[in-house]
This record gives C-alpha cells, sequence and structure tokens, in this order.
C-alpha cells in the first residue's frame, strides 16, 4: 500500500507538472503577445488625428497618462506605396519586411510578427487613403524582453513546483507510514492469533476503516479464544465419557470371562454392557455428524417432502414413555422440502433437551405461512444462562452432556436456510419457560405440466 501510495502522489505531480511546462507557457506566451497587440492599439488611437478621441483621453487623466507612457515604447513608420519612408526610422531589413507585407495586405489593419537578428518584433499595418493616395503607418515594438520574462517566470514556477513536490511527498511518506503501519500491526497479530497467542494488542484507537478492521479482529480473536478454552474443556469432558464407557465394557468383559457376573447373572451383566456400548455408540455419531454437517456439502437434489406435522407426532410418541411429562401438541406445520434425516436430528435433539429440563409439561405449536413454517417447543425447565451461547460449537449448558447437541441442530436449520432461536419465556408468577423457535422455507418447486 504504501507503494501505492508513493506512486499515486508522484503521478499527480507528474501531471501538474506537465500542465504547468506545456498549457500555462502557451497561455502566458499568447497572453503576452495579446498584451503586445492592444499596446500597438492603444498608440493608434493616441497618435489618431480623431479629436474627439483625444479629448476622450484628456477627460481620464490616468487613461491619458498610461496610454502616453505606452507610446513613447511605440515606434511609428510612414510609408508610401511606393515604398518611401515618410517618417520614423528601422533597420532597412525591418522595413523591407514591413513593405513587403503592406502591399500584400488585404485588410485595413493587420498584425504581424517577424524576427530580426534573434529578436521577435511585433508590428501592426494600418492602411490609410488620401487624396486618392495609399499609406502605410506601421506601429512596432520590439520583444526584448518577452523571452527573458517568460524564463524568468518560468524559473520561479519551477521552484515552486519542486518545493510543491517535496512537500507533497512528505505528506505522502506520512500518510502512507499512517496507513500501512497499522495494517502491519493488524497482520502481525492475525498471525499470533492463527498461533492461538490470545493476548496480542490491536490498534482499536482509530474511528476510520482500520479501526473498525481492527476491533472486528479483536472480536474474532475474543471468540475464537472463549471457542478454544470450550473447546479444550469439551474434549476433556469428551474423553472422560468415552473412556467411563471403555472402562465399564473392558471391566464387565473381564469378569464374565473370569466367571464372576457383577450384576448376579450373564443377562444383567450383558445388558449392562449392551447400555454402555451404545453410550459411546452415541457420543461417536454425534462428534462423526458434527463432521458430516460441516465438511460435506449439501446436495438439494436429494430432498424430499417432508410431513413436519407427522414427524413431530412420531418423536412425542417415542419420547413420551421415557419420561413422565404432560404432552401438548397444536396446529399444523405443513409440508417442507429437506432432508428428512437432518430434520429428524435436528427436532430430535431439541425434544431431547427439553425433556431433560423439564420439570412436568412440554408444549408444541405448530403453524405456518404459504412460505414458511414454525415449530415451537416450550418447556417448564429452569430458565436459561443469557450469556451461554447455546448454539456454538463445544458450548455446554448445564447438565450438558456433549456440548454438540444444539451446534448440530443450528447448522442443519442454516443448512435449510432456516432460522433457530432460544429464549425465555415468563409466564407469570415469577417463573420463566424455555422456548425454541424453528423457522423453515417451504422450498416448494413450481408445477410443471
Amino acid at each position: 500500500m504504501g507503494f501505492q501510495i508513493w506512486a499515486m502522489f508522484l503521478l499527480v505531480i507528474a501531471t501538474l507538472s506537465i500542465v504547468i511546462l506545456v498549457v500555462m507557457r502557451s497561455s502566458i506566451g499568447n497572453f503576452i503577445d495579446e498584451q503586445v497587440y492592444s499596446t500597438l492599439e492603444n498608440s493608434e488611437v493616441f497618435f489618431s488625428k480623431d479629436a474627439s478621441v483625444i479629448d476622450m483621453l484628456q477627460d481620464n487623466p490616468i487613461e491619458f497618462d498610461r496610454r502616453k507612457q505606452e507610446s513613447r515604447s511605440v515606434n511609428i513608420l510612414l510609408l508610401s506605396k511606393n515604398g518611401k519612408l515618410y517618417y520614423g526610422g528601422a533597420p532597412q531589413q525591418l522595413i523591407d519586411q514591413m513593405y513587403r507585407d503592406a502591399i500584400n495586405q488585404k485588410a485595413e489593419t493587420e498584425k504581424y510578427t517577424t524576427q530580426l537578428d534573434k529578436e521577435d518584433v511585433y508590428y501592426s499595418i494600418l492602411k490609410i487613403e488620401s487624396e486618392g493616395e495609399t499609406y502605410y503607418r506601421v506601429s512596432y515594438v520590439w520583444d526584448a524582453y518577452r523571452q527573458e520574462l517568460i524564463t524568468q517566470l518560468f524559473s520561479k514556477i519551477g521552484w515552486v513546483v519542486v518545493i510543491v513536490s517535496i512537500l507533497t511527498l512528505f505528506i505522502a511518506f506520512w500518510l502512507a507510514r499512517r496507513l500501512t503501519q497499522p495494517l502491519i500491526e493488524i497482520e502481525g497479530a492475525v498471525g499470533k492469533i492463527a498461533a492461538q497467542q490470545w493476548n496480542t494488542p490491536l490498534p482499536l484507537d482509530r474511528g476510520d476503516e482500520i479501526g473498525r478492521l481492527a476491533r472486528s479482529v479483536n472480536a474474532m480473536r475474543v471468540d475464537l479464544e472463549k471457542q478454544d478454552k470450550a473447546q479444550k474443556a469439551l474434549l476433556q469432558n469428551i474423553s472422560h465419557d468415552l473412556k467411563t464407557p471403555i472402562m465399564v465394557i473392558r471391566s464387565y468383559a473381564q469378569s464374565i470371562s473370569d466367571g464372576i457376573y457383577p450384576d448376579g447373572d450373564l443377562t444383567g451383566s450383558v445388558s449392562v454392557i449392551e447400555e454402555e456400548a451404545e453410550r459411546l455408540e452415541k457420543k461417536v455419531a454425534a462428534l462423526l455428524y458434527v463432521t458430516k454437517l460441516d465438511y460435506f456439502e449439501l446436495d438439494r437434489s436429494t430432498w424430499d417432502t417432508i410431513d413436519l406435522d407427522r414427524m413431530v407426532h412420531l418423536l412425542q410418541s417415542r419420547f413420551s414413555s421415557t419420561k413422565p411429562l404432560t404432552w401438548t401438541i397444536t396446529g399444523e406445520a405443513g409440508l417442507v422440502l429437506g432432508e428428512g434425516e437432518q430434520l429428524r436430528v435436528a427436532l430430535e435433539n431439541v425434544i431431547d433437551n427439553a425433556m431433560r429440563y423439564a420439570e412436568t409439561s412440554i408444549d408444541i405449536r405448530l403453524s405456518g405461512t404459504e412460505e414458511m413454517a414454525q415449530i415451537e417447543i416450550e418447556n417448564d425447565g429452569p430458565p436459561l444462562d443469557s450469556s451461554s451461547p447455546l448454539f456454538h460449537q463445544f458450548s455446554r449448558g448445564k447438565e450438558g452432556k456433549f456440548g454438540l447437541g444444539l451446534y448440530i441442530v443450528k447448522r442443519i436449520v442454516e443448512r435449510h436456510d432456516g432460522e433457530v432461536s432460544i429464549e425465555n419465556q415468563a409466564v407469570g408468577n415469577g417463573k420463566d419457560k424455555v422456548r425454541v423457535i424453528f423457522k423453515f422455507p417451504r422450498h416448494f418447486k413450481p408445477e410443471i405440466d
């Protein structure tokens, strides 16, 4: 970025320099030429025989004095048509050139420029008809100071350009440093974050886009740090959870092989092994399911029409026998397009959580519109901790088993372009209910004849 800023400023300086050297030089030269010819015209008016012009100039003493001063730098020649010089004097080479221009002149007045001994001469020729004779009055000035004026002017402009360029480059250096230095610091901080060095300072005291970028990176760092700590804690818990059923299975298997039945008989001991194996299978399945959701692309060509009402009633029938609770299901959500197995897992995880925390009842409300299906699952368990990011990977609520259930729910809903939220709902008497709200777009395909 620093190089780009320097290159931009150098390009601006070069462009301005070209404009000054090319455009302004031509403009100043034209301006000086116009001023010279204006002086010649003023002298012609001043030397006019028209008394009204003289009276007009005398009525304005400032303009009269200015014209008088200008006329002193203007030379006058009076030539006849046959080339005779009646008045004034000039080098013969210049007189000959003026005479050739005069006899070829068509208009009454014309302006000319010529060069004599590398010096420019500006002159104006006025054709005069008097008593059947033609005369030419030539007003001319030497441009002895024109080139020197332009040279000095551009010398001063050149120094101004050099000074401005140096100041501009200093500004470019300061600006490049101000913009690139915090980006370099952010780059170093991101590298440390990638190496899981969480105590990384960032330039947060800026109010511009770089400051907002730094604050976003810092928010990402804080979130990653939380997830890292949660992941480490969860991995420890998962390793313990996996280790426990393995140890039980091994100890029971060893006891049975030694002819000892820890649960009294062979059937009871084998049933314990089966239960622990089932627990182990569920834990491994949850971890594999997260991997599947995170790393496998969603294939929508395999989606089917899913009856959400039927699915909810089947899940209620399955879970109702595991814990004595009062179940209430009202309304209809209708049909959606989706992956049936994934939608079942999402609803199953939420209902399983609701059963774990519910004290007496679970209420399920189904509703929908033409575009959206909605499912609300509510239980009367303890309220949520608002500071706990329950939908984050590796986060665990009270009595949480794996820290993956609600994360799996969120990923499935997102893969179906839906929304899921969890909230505490006040029901009066200082009590709250926990409510999970699903919203699924229907994704119906248009029918084709």
